[in-house]
């Protein structure tokens, strides 16, 4: 399982180091801005924690031991859920009260976006209840392969070499994952 996690994550690297045909070249470049140490140092500080809190929420549902794994997965959602909601409600009425007021008066038009996100995560969530973190968040990166096609087919963006050989490692990473199980 660890060679296909690597084998897939591999791909989705070599897929992001590709930079974009209407970006700048910016190969060799160190510095803080677009291109820079900064973002690749914040994107792989934010994959860091998303993994922490995939092997922390995975752990929360099996440790609420119960006999549904449907019922553990959605109580742990609602938990996870009601705290980050909070969280973010108390720093937006803090720090940024225009904005709380923005997203309060705005609630009619985001209740379908609303919807479609709790439905993904709760999807996420029986998954962690059903498998390890490590092989949900791997068997996930065909998301990728779906953006791609989305990119094709609403943006008429081509698919580069690089991003072809990412998604040839992202598909057999998959493939190792499932000849795993």
């Amino acid at each position: 399982m660890t060679t296909a996690s690597v084998v897939a994550t591999a791909g989705v690297v070599i897929m992001s180091t590709n930079p974009h045909p209407t970006l700048p070249r910016l190969r060799g470049r160190v510095g803080w801005g677009l291109g820079g140490v900064k973002p690749t140092l914040l994107g792989l500080a934010s994959g860091g924690m998303f993994a922490l809190s995939a092997i922390g929420f995975r752990g929360a549902i099996l440790s609420l031991g119960l006999p549904n794994y449907a019922m553990a997965a959605t109580f742990t959602l609602v938990i996870g859920v009601a705290m980050q909601a909070v969280a973010l409600s108390l720093y937006l009425m803090l720090r940024k009260r225009s904005v709380l007021m923005a997203i309060v008066r705005a609630w009619k038009p985001s209740l379908f976006a609303g919807f479609a996100g709790a439905l993904a995560s709760q999807f996420w969530f029986l998954a962690f209840a059903l498998a390890t973190a490590a092989s949900v968040r791997t068997l996930a990166l065909v998301e990728v392969l779906f953006a791609q096609l989305v990119a094709r087919v609403a943006f008429g963006q081509r698919t580069t070499a690089c991003e072809a050989a990412g998604m040839v490692l992202v598909v057999c990473g998959v493939a190792l994952l499932i000849l795993a199980h």
